[in-house]
């Protein structure tokens, strides 16, 4: 089902090049970014995230009750980066090569998806627009969660339809493990496993699945949230920032983001916040026209993407489309009610470019039928 050796030969080699197309540019604008202004952070979350890494990494680390409130996924990652190449320069820029490698992954991801939702046609479509998804190559450069997210959502989506639909335990371990790993990232997951249940309804699954299944996502849950409970030096220097064990306090910060929540919802998702993306480039102008055309690409193809899921939804096969579909809808009903300290709506747009590819591929469909019929 994951295999892209059920292809043919020339479709196998497209998508291999695109997604190699998307490394490289990624990692071009990486460097260029990196010549052009090294290590001149213009977002205050991303020098949160980078203050937050330094502060863990500290040998002499003593609790700062003014310590910056963020996610620990990112300041996590910097530390062991910090680790394997030696100071925190080198680290950040393995970071964002890293976040280079998950963004050409993902485009596997959302082929895989698209596949399974709709068909192979729908797939290449939906490969290329996210390659062609300008939004995604200026996040790859910045010092934030949003790719490693987009990550971990597309393959948390692809656990449960393994675990759905090979029904094996591996599957449904890696979705608790997944879930607690996206929620050391964004909060709003840790109760995303409640959504096997209308899948269980769906697929009528019996009793020992559902025992087993969650048996499977609990264990996965403990095995990635342990060493918060075990006594773990590095560990426990976290304990006093924002995550999964640390509930209260954040549910009680973020309801105030923006005032109201329905207002930061929008924004998350339709605006997304295009302005740090564009913010690396030094010259105003040229900044005010990358932000210009940013905005109006993710409109135009968020749009598009609200009109595929009410087309599909009406006439497509609902099945195989509730994993992407609840996972979507979940996390936009998370959003709404516990916003984002720090995220933006970019992770979760990808699931919408699914929905744009189908509505693309209706589209040329259309467009093919009236030539033939004008001819």
């Amino acid at each position: 089902m994951f295999s892209i050796w059920t292809l043919n030969s020339l479709h196998r080699k497209i998508l291999l090049f695109t997604i190699a197309a998307v490394l490289v540019m990624s990692c071009l604008l990486v460097w260029i970014g990196s010549h052009q202004q090294a290590h001149s952070f213009t977002d205050v979350i991303e020098e949160r995230y980078i203050d937050t890494a330094i502060m863990i990494n500290q040998s002499g680390y003593v609790e700062n009750e003014h310590a910056p409130n963020v996610m620990p996924g990112v300041p996590l990652m910097i530390v062991g980066l910090t680790g394997i190449f030696g100071n925190v320069e080198r680290a950040l820029l393995g970071y964002q090569l890293l976040q280079c490698i998950f963004h050409a992954f993902s485009v596997y991801l959302v082929f895989v998806l698209s596949r399974y939702m709709f068909n192979t046609r729908v797939a290449f479509l939906a490969s290329i627009i996210y390659a062609l998804f300008w939004p995604a190559y200026g996040a790859v450069g910045l010092i934030l969660p949003d790719v490693t997210m987009q990550m971990l959502m597309l393959l948390l989506a692809c656990a449960v339809i393994g675990a759905l639909e090979l029904k094996q335990a591996g599957w449904y371990a890696a979705a608790g493990a997944l879930t607690a790993i996206l929620a050391c990232y964004n909060l709003q997951a840790l109760l995303y496993p409640v959504l096997f249940i209308p899948f269980w309804i769906k697929y009528r699954s019996p009793i020992k699945i559902v025992a087993g299944g969650t048996l499977l996502i609990v264990i996965g849950y403990l095995l990635i949230l342990s060493p918060w409970w075990l006594n773990i030096p590095l560990f426990n220097r976290m304990a006093h920032l924002q995550g999964p064990w640390n509930l209260a306090s954040l549910w009680l910060d973020s309801r105030y983001i923006e005032g109201n929540p329905l207002v930061h919802l929008f924004r998350s998702i339709f605006e997304g916040r295009t302005s740090k993306y564009a913010a690396a480039l030094g010259n105003a102008e040229a900044r005010r026209v990358m932000q210009s055309a940013l905005d109006a690409i993710r409109l135009v193809m968020l749009f598009a993407g609200v009109a595929g899921v009410i087309w599909s939804v009406w006439s497509y096969r609902l099945k195989r489309q509730l994993p992407v579909l609840l996972t979507l809808l979940y996390f936009i009903a998370a959003e709404w009610f516990v916003p984002s300290l720090d995220g933006t709506g970019f992770p979760y747009a990808v699931f919408l470019l699914l929905y744009t590819a189908f509505m693309a591929d209706k589209a040329i469909i259309y467009t093919h039928k009236k030539r033939l019929l004008r001819n």
